[in-house]
């Protein structure tokens, strides 16, 4: 039998100490990459530019919410933004150019043809998070116009309230769309109070939603 030794057995419990507190070590590290997985992924996909549109809007932001809410928009990929007029024309007041310019901080330009006023108006956030909503429900869709185009005289969407959309879930809107409606009703919820699409006059191919001043 060998020979008991005080060292020896100090020595073995101190290493059993030390395997174990580098397991538990390692055990929390992991943990830790675990817990901060979701940030990682949401800043990867800010980073490569793309997004499943599964985050939650953001309302929360305080300050400058109308550039947070159009990054947001930038970065999903169920919505589409129209880059030239229906029209036509390309007069960098489109619906893709407005996103563009909110997103950056500026005020977006409108048309100057028909009855467009020209010049250039901040977007509402209120407007922008209702489409961040929409995107977050699973809604695809495609924005045709938002400050840009020749809409009605005194229409709110020279004062940056209002978008249009033609497409939902991969469908032209039409009566028959069985989409638009419930479009619309989600938009109201949010707090649009002008909403108007197939069977109203001039929107037979369109939604449009808008919010008071």
């Amino acid at each position: 039998m060998g020979r008991y030794s005080p060292e020896l057995s100090g020595k073995q419990e101190r290493d059993h100490g030390i395997a174990i507190g580098d397991k538990m070590g390692i055990f929390r590290g992991v943990k830790r990459l675990v817990l901060f997985l979701p940030v990682i992924a949401v800043a990867v996909c800010f980073g490569l530019g793309f997004s499943s549109c599964t985050l939650t809007p953001p309302t929360f932001y305080v300050s400058n919410p109308t550039p947070k809410a159009a990054q947001w928009l930038k970065n999903c990929n169920r919505i589409s933004w129209l880059p030239r007029q229906v029209s036509g024309r390309y007069d960098g007041a489109s619906a893709l150019d407005n996103l563009n310019h909110a997103a950056a901080g500026y005020a977006v330009k409108r048309s100057s043809y028909g009855t467009a006023p020209g010049g250039y108006v901040g977007l509402d956030h209120r407007m922008l998070w209702a489409i961040c909503d929409l995107a977050s429900r699973g809604y695809t869709f495609r924005v045709i116009a938002i400050a840009g185009g020749s809409h009605s005289r005194n229409s709110r969407h020279y004062d940056g309230l209002a978008f249009d959309v033609d497409t939902i879930n991969g469908q032209r809107v039409s009566y028959g769309n069985r989409y638009w409606r419930g479009f619309l009703k989600r938009c109201r919820e949010l707090g649009a109070t002008e909403t108007l699409g197939p069977g109203d006059r001039g929107h037979s191919t369109h939604i449009h939603a808008a919010w008071s001043k």
